[in-house]
C-alpha cells in the first residue's frame, strides 16, 4: 500500500514538472514569436525609408531643393509610399525622412545620411 501511495506521488511530481517546463516553452515561443513582430515592423519601417530617399532626390532635383517636399510631392515619383512617411527638418539643401510602423521608427537624415532604427533627430 505505500509502494502505491509513493508510486502515485512520483507520478503526481512528475506531471507537475511536466506542465512546468512546457509552460516555460511556451513563454520563450511567445516571447520569440513577438520578437519576429519587432523585427519585421523595424524591415518595413527600413524599406519604406529608403524608397522615399529616392523619391526624395529626384524632387530635389526637380524642384531646386527639399524646403517645399511633401508627402503628396514625393507620390509624384514615387506612387507606392505609404501613410508611414514623414518629413521633418525640410530646408533647400536637407531634410530628414522617417517612417514609423507600429511602436518602431526608421530615418534618414540627407541627402547621404544612412538609414537608422530611430526618428528623426
Amino acid at each position: 500500500m505505500k509502494s502505491l501511495i509513493v508510486l502515485a506521488l512520483l507520478i503526481a511530481a512528475g506531471v507537475g514538472a511536466a506542465f512546468f517546463f512546457i509552460g516555460r516553452t511556451a513563454d520563450k515561443t511567445t516571447s520569440t514569436l513577438l520578437g519576429f513582430t519587432d523585427q519585421a515592423a523595424t524591415a518595413v519601417a527600413q524599406a519604406n525609408v529608403s524608397a522615399a530617399l529616392a523619391a526624395m532626390q529626384a524632387y530635389g532635383a526637380a524642384n531646386g531643393g527639399y524646403s517645399s517636399a511633401s508627402v503628396a510631392g514625393l507620390a509624384q515619383f514615387n506612387a507606392g509610399l505609404g501613410p508611414t512617411i514623414s518629413l521633418h527638418d525640410l530646408s533647400t539643401t536637407s531634410f530628414c525622412i522617417e517612417s514609423t510602423v507600429g511602436t518602431t521608427s526608421a530615418s534618414a537624415t540627407g541627402p547621404g545620411g544612412p538609414i537608422v532604427d530611430a526618428p528623426c533627430p
